[in-house]
């Protein structure tokens, strides 16, 4: 069964747009009908189809057996629009990424990647148009890890550390935690590596003393060091490093049995969940982050109900 994949180019603006259809009906490219009042345009080129939508979305899908003929297309339209990331300036690229942070349940997962900028066309088709911002079921998490597994003999290596719920709850505080094991995996990363050839890009959590000492080393010895807030949006290291992190954390949340909602304190069905546990146990099981004031607030509304 051949199965297909996409990938987009975003904030497109208008008159690239245009330039873009003039490019592919130069192409061979034949125009369609549009499917929505939300399209430019639509084309198609055999098993290709690409769409320019309203909000500056530059769409292409196309069947996985058709990934060469894909990756001359995406060099034609990257000539006029630029990359998705920014382009790698160093000859390795390592990214820092977490998840779990806000959840109150489960660990929290730390990933960092390092790969070479040989390798940066190709994981950039792997992760394709991956949304690492909605809640998946695990199959999708372990198909993209699959790919990029296969990916570890050609430069890419990746770590992942975690932090549990019982060290959140103690006396340090989560961002000074995240600055020791960003700091580790860096070590570890870094290690037989020349710094100078390599730029470091973490996400901005509030980056602390502890780990911003370590980077200001980083560049004293040659490296590129960015600290970006939503740098999975700008950085292709970044958003590898998120996608792993998540696939981890899918992982726990299978091994612990969580079937409900997100974890999030937002999420009704989880702060649901955490109600009945609390009123039938009235004590927490180890994946449950206690320091949390929805668990605090949840602890206090039962003791009193008991009254």
């Amino acid at each position: 069964m051949n199965r297909f994949r996409s990938y987009s180019w975003r904030d497109i603006r208008v008159d690239l747009g245009e330039k873009i259809e003039e490019l592919l009906l130069n192409n061979g490219w034949a125009k369609e009908e549009n499917k929505s009042s939300i399209e430019f345009w639509r084309m198609r080129l055999d098993s290709f189809t690409c769409i320019f939508y309203r909000n500056g979305t530059l769409y292409v899908s196309y069947p996985d057996s058709k990934e060469l003929e894909f990756k001359r297309i995406r060099e034609m339209i990257n000539h006029y629009v630029g990359t998705r990331y920014i382009i790698p300036s160093k000859e390795f690229l390592i990214g820092l990424d977490e998840v779990g942070k806000g959840e109150v349940i489960g660990s929290i997962i730390l990933a960092g990647v390092r790969f070479s900028k040989e390798l940066f066309d190709d994981l950039d088709i792997i992760v394709d148009n991956i949304d690492t911002k909605r809640n998946h079921r695990i199959e999708y998490w372990e198909e993209i890890y699959r790919k990029l597994e296969g990916s570890k003999g050609r430069s890419l290596y990746f770590l992942v550390e975690k932090v549990l719920p019982r060290e959140i709850d103690g006396k340090k505080s989560i961002n000074e935690i995240l600055d020791q094991r960003y700091k580790k995996l860096l070590e570890d990363l870094t290690k037989s590596l020349d710094v100078n050839k390599a730029r470091v890009v973490i996400d901005d959590y509030g980056v602390g003393k502890i780990l911003t000492e370590y980077l200001d080393e980083l560049k004293r010895r040659g490296g590129e060091v960015l600290v970006v807030d939503k740098s999975e949006d700008k950085y292709l290291e970044t958003r590898i490093a998120s996608i792993i992190a998540k696939h981890e954390r899918y992982i726990e949340l299978k091994d612990i049995g969580i079937s409900f909602g997100s974890g999030s304190v937002s999420d009704k069905k989880t702060t649901d969940w955490l109600r009945e546990w609390y009123k039938n146990y009235r004590e927490w099981p180890w994946f449950v982050k206690r320091s949390f004031k929805t668990v605090k607030k949840i602890e206090e509304h039962i003791s009193n109900e008991g009254r």
